[in-house]
């Protein structure tokens, strides 16, 4: 992300950039982005979020790209893109050629075509195109199919657990009262999902239907070829002569951006600030100094998971009431259970009478799917209510939002309805990350729909996925884990969590368990905090505190967190980007 766009010259071809550039077509201002269309806008309403090629492998990892033979050739009010991608990653061999073209008449053109070099396995590959959920939720669309029915929809308000278009060709929305964009997608039957249920702030379409079958063998040889064109209807000169909007993801300029960037504050009384708490106690002990470190942040709990179903979570549960000792903290402890929880549940009920845990919530699921039972809430109450009578009982998933929206498991009998969350599931890049904040809201009132009375929880939260989801034969053993983000340690994972807090208290949360104590995961190593403990004991310092509705003009440049407490307000600003914004 950097500061606003300009003009593109005239007829001016780049070389490849390492970063995103500006372009024009006719009243659309977009951005290109190694590879991939970002941003597409008419003056200030966002038109589409994205047009990209996915290659997803095996277990759903995505397989980036290395651009060759870049040639950007860019008009004021047109441009033209041609460039190579090669996609390769252990047995992935998969290459396409990119031609991109817009008019001046606000028509975009995308194509692929590709072939794969090598014979190998993958659950997509093709073209995506993202619609803002912000700019689409609950309005009317039309949803052309491939048998050619024309049948008037709604991007869905509440997170749609399902695909809520299906075999898609086309689909046409208003942007602006009497202006209506239509993206046409050609080469292989598309569908669109709700990608809020993986906290994408987007509606993706995509092909191939998810009711086929996946993975599938791809030839050496096999040919792939697609496109997506973007038709713009109502629009007249003007908006080609309006003010360059500002587009996130732009290449930087070399001087500092110089445009304030507006942040207003709500008054009033604000909203509670989430309980908070890190997860990982069960993992390590904590070295010298650590306690040290982690008592200004004033937690609320620590979790652990407890593998109930395998050997060694006594072990786990010891470290985590001697972390838990340390810091003179709660613990919230995730219990994940085999087909017949009884005898577990008791076993864990005796090991707790011995080591006098103090507990503020039990998380039970099952070990098999990460997801609770019907009845398990009922059974781990009897099992366990004698070791803490005020321990909240929750459940939900361990998982992403979409398990537990598609299985809605019955709230009755649970204090806390949870799921876990990482930021890029599809998209890794730091724009994607800080967008994604945005979809909490969505996905709060989606649970509050079949939630009872239970509160709401998100545990854990990592910047990562907990599990590495490439097959074997992609991961290199001399490599990180693709777990561990190495921005954890950087400033951005501050600026992120401060967003995602203000955003998270907004919606309704109660509580969040982020990250956990110690490692490439943590907020600190075994010899220093990193930038995310200090915000995090920046936040705790304001005592009795609650968030004020906040909203930054430039989001994808500042985010703002606002705490009101008695005698005082305090505002974070958090720069999300790498250049230094006025404010």
């Amino acid at each position: 992300m950097a500061p606003e766009a300009t003009d593109p010259p005239a007829a001016d071809v780049h070389a490849a950039p390492e970063l995103a550039v500006p372009l024009r077509a006719g009243p659309l201002r977009l951005v290109f982005d190694r590879g991939e269309l970002r941003w597409i806008r008419l003056g200030e309403r966002e038109v589409l979020r994205g047009i990209y090629v996915a290659v997803r492998e095996e277990g759903w990892a995505t397989v980036p790209a290395e651009l060759e033979d870049l040639e950007i050739e860019a008009e004021p009010e047109s441009f033209r893109v041609r460039f190579r991608a090669l996609h390769r990653r252990g047995g992935v061999r998969f290459d396409w050629l990119g031609l991109v073209e817009g008019g001046k008449d606000g028509s975009i053109t995308f194509r692929m075509s590709g072939a794969a070099g090598a014979t190998f396995r993958r659950n997509r590959i093709g073209l995506c195109v993202l619609h803002p959920a912000e700019e689409c939720a609950g309005r009317a669309c039309i949803v052309e199919t491939t048998d050619g029915d024309r049948l008037e929809q709604a991007f869905p308000a509440l997170v749609s657990p399902h695909q809520p278009f299906r075999n898609v060709r086309a689909i046409l929305h208003e942007v602006t009262p009497g202006v209506e964009v239509e993206v046409r997608m050609e080469g292989e039957t598309f569908e669109t999902e709700d990608q809020r249920n993986w906290s994408d702030a987007s509606f993706k379409t995509y092909g191939t239907p998810l009711h086929l079958p996946y993975p599938v063998e791809v030839a050496e040889g096999t040919r792939i070829e697609q496109s997506v064109s973007v038709s713009l209807f109502g629009v007249t000169a003007a908006p080609v002569r309006q003010a360059a909007a500002a587009v996130p993801g732009a290449l930087p300029k070399k001087r500092n951006s110089t445009e304030p960037v507006v942040v207003r504050t709500g008054s009033g009384k604000g909203v509670a600030l989430p309980a908070l708490g890190l997860g990982g106690a069960g993992l390590v002990a904590l070295p010298p100094g650590g306690a040290e470190r982690l008592r200004p942040l004033r937690l609320a709990h620590l979790r652990a998971d407890l593998q109930l179903e395998a050997a060694g979570w006594e072990a786990a549960l010891e470290r985590a009431v001697a972390n838990a000792g340390a810091l003179d903290v709660p613990l919230e402890l995730a219990l994940f259970l085999p087909e017949d929880p009884r005898g577990a549940l008791r076993d864990l009920a005796a090991s707790a009478a011995k080591l006098r845990p103090r507990v503020a919530s039990w998380l039970v699921f099952r070990a098999a799917d990460g997801t609770t039972a019907e009845g398990d809430a009922v059974l781990a109450r009897a099992a366990l209510g004698g070791v803490e009578a005020v321990a909240a009982l929750g459940g939900g998933t361990d998982g992403h939002l979409a398990e537990l929206n598609r299985r809605r498991v019955a709230a009755r009998g649970l204090d806390r309805l949870v799921f876990a969350l990482n930021p890029q599931v599809h998209a890794f890049d730091d724009a994607t990350l800080v967008e994604n904040v945005g979809s909490l809201r969505a996905l709060a009132d989606t649970l509050r729909g079949f939630a009872g009375g239970a509160s709401l929880a998100i545990s854990p939260v990592t910047l990562r996925a907990r599990v590495d989801p490439r097959p074997l034969s992609s991961r290199d053993p001399s490599g990180p884990p693709l777990t561990d983000d190495p921005r954890q340690a950087a400033p951005f994972a501050a600026a992120w969590t401060l967003a995602f807090l203000a955003a998270a208290a907004e919606a309704g949360f109660a509580s969040l368990t982020l990250f956990e104590l110690l490692g490439p995961r943590g907020v600190m190593d075994e010899e220093k905090a990193f930038p995310v403990l200090h915000a995090l004991a920046d936040v705790a310092a304001v005592k009795d505190a609650f968030v004020l509705p906040s909203r930054s003009r430039r989001p994808e440049r500042v985010q703002v967190l606002a705490l009101r407490a008695p005698g005082l307000v305090r505002l974070f600003l958090a720069n999300v980007t790498s250049e230094p914004h006025p404010v």
